[in-house]
């Protein structure tokens, strides 16, 4: 007889209690709603994307495990070349919605 399937460590004991406890029908409407939201977070337009101060937006491009971002950025140092318009870059982010805000993860520079 197969056994349960064990939570993911990383799981709140709450949830690792109670989702076993659930019917199949409920079970089944969790997991589309975990697709759904997986899929929000995932897909960020490119409208939603702004540059910041000292940015510039180079390519938006979605992708299944997040919006790719190419971007140019100032490092902020007084002296630098940035400071008067010839940004450093372009480099390349993955960015994700994290609760209301987006979530930007550095993949380094573009060699392209």
């Amino acid at each position: 007889m197969p056994t349960r399937p064990p939570p993911p460590d990383s799981l709140p004991q709450y949830l690792a209690e109670g989702v076993p406890k659930q019917d199949d029908a409920d079970l089944r409407a969790l997991k589309d709603w975990i697709d759904d939201l997986l899929e929000y977070r995932q897909d960020v337009a490119a409208e939603d994307i702004d540059a910041g101060e000292g940015e510039s937006i180079e390519a938006v491009e979605e992708s299944s495990g997040g919006t790719v971002v190419i971007k140019k950025v100032s490092c902020g140092k007084d002296n630098c070349k940035c400071q008067s318009g010839e940004l450093h870059g372009p480099y390349k982010y993955i960015v994700r919605r994290e609760g209301n805000s987006l979530g930007w993860e550095y993949k380094g520079a573009v060699t392209e």
